[in-house]
């Protein structure tokens, strides 16, 4: 009995870290990464180990996390779940070439261990990661072998990944089919709205682009990136039309949003061009 009370413990805690993070829903319109752990009634020491360090990557403590599931992985260096969290882990850290290595590893070992799951989470992880790191050309088996898994219960992560990648590479009508599809699956997904508005938005569609992008705003799925990002977007839009008060009502929220990040600062030079 105590040792099912500790697997459903550490499973919610797990489940507070895929609420947390997100791990690629950003202005670029990535699907956010999430994860499951699905433990045995017995947690054994290089389990216990991989959970505590899942607990620490939960609250932000990403030394400790990866000290932690290092300790794991000693003990058990097959185990696919390790691999990805610590590729996770990692990627937080901003070394990307070593995430890609864990997460490559963590694809390996689940494919020969026939776990379902981690195989979906890390084709998810790994393909998003290789679009941040601009291996585009990559990145597209991984997302379309996800997409077209049935067994996949959100393939508009893996699509809108996929879209993403593709418009990157200048494809952009097969981006457009990704992302339709994706929003076909799921019409209020943020990140796919966010990158329709985009595309609409180069094609000169600029009443298409702001209602994608009015809609990926009123998704409540963009993280701060993203979210500064539909608002500059909008507010270049405006800008084009004439439109100066509603121009400078998206910079503003754009710079508030995410006054660090790249859509904040170049909001706040508009800003102070229009003002």
């Amino acid at each position: 009995m105590m040792n099912r009370i500790v697997s459903r413990r550490w499973q919610r805690r797990a489940l507070s870290l895929v609420l947390a993070t997100g791990m690629l829903a950003s202005a670029t319109g990535c699907a956010p990464v999430t994860y499951s752990l699905d433990e045995e009634p017995s947690v054994s020491e290089s389990r216990a180990k991989r959970d505590l360090g899942v607990d620490y990557l939960s609250t932000r403590r990403t030394g400790m996390a990866i000290r932690k599931l290092q300790e794991s992985l000693a003990l058990d260096p097959n185990d696919g779940q390790t691999h990805l969290w610590l590729g996770e882990a990692y990627r937080r850290k901003g070394q990307t070439d070593r995430a890609e290595a864990f997460l490559r590893d963590a694809l390996r070992l689940s494919r020969r261990a026939k776990d379902g799951d981690t195989v979906q989470q890390a084709l998810l992880s790994l393909s998003a990661l290789l679009s941040q790191m601009g291996e585009f050309e990559d990145a597209i088996p991984l997302c379309d072998e996800l997409a077209e898994d049935p067994t996949f219960s959100t393939p508009w992560r893996p699509l809108t990944n996929c879209g993403f990648a593709l418009s990157k590479l200048g494809r952009l009508e097969e981006a457009r089919v990704r992302f339709t599809t994706a929003l076909e699956f799921f019409p209020r997904y943020g990140p796919a709205l966010l990158n329709m508005g985009i595309l609409e938005a180069k094609d000169g569609h600029r009443a298409a682009a702001i209602k994608y992008l009015d809609k990926a705003l009123d998704s409540g799925r963009l993280t701060a990136s993203g979210h500064a990002e539909a608002n500059f977007r909008l507010g270049e839009i405006y800008v084009s039309l004439g439109r100066r008060d509603r121009a400078v009502g998206h910079f503003q929220q754009a710079a508030k949003v995410a006054p660090e990040a790249d859509w904040g600062s170049q909001s706040q030079a508009y800003l102070d061009l229009l003002r």
